[in-house]
């Protein structure tokens, strides 16, 4: 019995291991476009999970989408958390607030995201679509990734702050039973005594320091103000963030980590292609029987295709090569192995007039690597 009963426990606690909490302020970025058209922009998600005992969860919540907190877009979004593959849909159902500096159109996005922890981080990492809210045509996809923070860059959701007040409550419940305590201690006293008593109330000028406690109270509000002020400070000068941001792209390409999933695996070196053109088109297709396979595509350890599936029809990227970012090394990561294992594609580049077609192969334990190399014309002669 006492064997059961210690079963049961550590299950229970497996459980409660596995059980993430989603809800809170998840801040990052998003990608979209490749190469020399690439932007990144900041993203804010707060999410609200719903009460629910089954592994999918309803989720609500915002989003914000901006460069700066003068310029930005705020969404109201809906969704699925799936507990136990560890995996968020988020859907931006419409816009709730638009303050943008062109004319550029607002688009709503659909993210499909990846939880996981590294050490003490939460990180949600994975793709989006997105649609323009006017037209309804297709406003691209890209990369996103996400790690859950406690403050916000903008106001933080009722639904988080009601979380924070129950906690001020039972401090309020200590304090009722001092007073009542004290009129019991008067009626001890002798009656004519007790017209000596009202001395005894200047005695009771320790009550002074009950003012003190509201003055750390008002250091707490104050502190709440200070938390808001920073918010209007920052309207306050819209201009400086714009000149950080070009730089902001190019700081991020080198210093973006590798995945833990090129990180841990063994990647093959399948070819090293130089070439006198920026322009660069990468195609995939399942080489041999469709059998389900699904692949993710990383350009210098950038998100390039996200689980897409291969197929005849070709997955097609475009990249863009420069002077500053001429080295892109391609890498193919498998992320199941389909009916027939391993992983295998036709990759399929072209680049300065050339045609490239190469078998390439992954698993669980390896990947496929290529890289390409941007060289001007008369460098070669240095």
């Amino acid at each position: 019995m006492k064997f059961r009963l210690l079963l049961l426990t550590l299950l229970l606690v497996s459980a409660a291991v596995h059980a993430q909490k989603i809800t809170g302020i998840w801040r990052g970025y998003f990608n979209s476009g490749y190469g020399y058209f690439k932007q990144q922009y900041k993203y804010e998600v707060q999410i609200n999970e719903l009460t629910n005992k089954a592994l999918q969860k309803g989720i609500q919540g915002v989003t914000y989408s901006y460069r700066t907190t003068v310029f930005y877009g705020k969404a109201s979004l809906q969704g699925i958390y799936d507990s136990k593959n560890k995996s968020l849909t988020i859907k931006e159902t419409k816009l709730v607030e638009l303050k943008i500096a062109d004319k550029s159109e607002p688009c709503l996005m659909t993210c499909y995201l990846d939880y996981r922890k590294e050490g003490e981080t939460e990180i949600l990492e994975g793709s989006f679509i997105s649609v323009n809210m006017n037209s309804k045509g297709d406003c691209g996809s890209g990369y996103v990734y996400l790690e859950k923070v406690e403050e916000s860059d903008f106001v933080k959701e009722d639904f988080l702050v009601k979380k924070n007040k129950p906690a001020i409550k039972p401090p309020v419940a200590k304090t009722t039973p001092p007073a009542n305590t004290t009129p019991k201690a008067q009626p001890l006293a002798g009656n004519k005594k007790n017209t000596t008593a009202p001395p005894v109330v200047k005695k009771s000028t320790p009550d002074v320091k009950k003012p003190v406690a509201p003055k750390a109270g008002d250091n707490t509000v104050k502190r709440k103000s200070t938390d808001t002020s920073p918010d209007t400070i920052v309207k306050m000068t819209p201009v400086v963030p714009k000149v950080v941001n070009p730089t902001d792209d190019i700081l991020s390409k080198k210093t973006l980590p590798v995945p833990d999933v090129i990180k841990d695996r063994d990647n093959p070196l399948v070819k090293k292609i130089t070439t006198a053109s920026q322009d660069i088109q990468i195609q995939l297709y399942d080489n041999g029987e469709i059998d389900g396979d699904t692949i993710t595509v990383y350009d210098n350890n950038q998100v390039i295709a996200f689980r897409r599936g291969l197929t005849k029809k070709a997955i097609t990227i475009n990249i863009k090569a420069t002077a500053d970012n001429p080295y892109h090394e391609i890498v193919m990561v498998a992320n199941n192995l389909g009916t027939i294992p391993p992983n295998t594609a036709l990759m399929v580049i072209t680049t300065d007039g050339r045609h490239y077609e190469l078998f390439v192969s992954s698993d669980e334990k390896k990947n496929a690597k290529v890289v390409i190399e941007y060289k001007q014309p008369g460098t070669d002669s240095k």
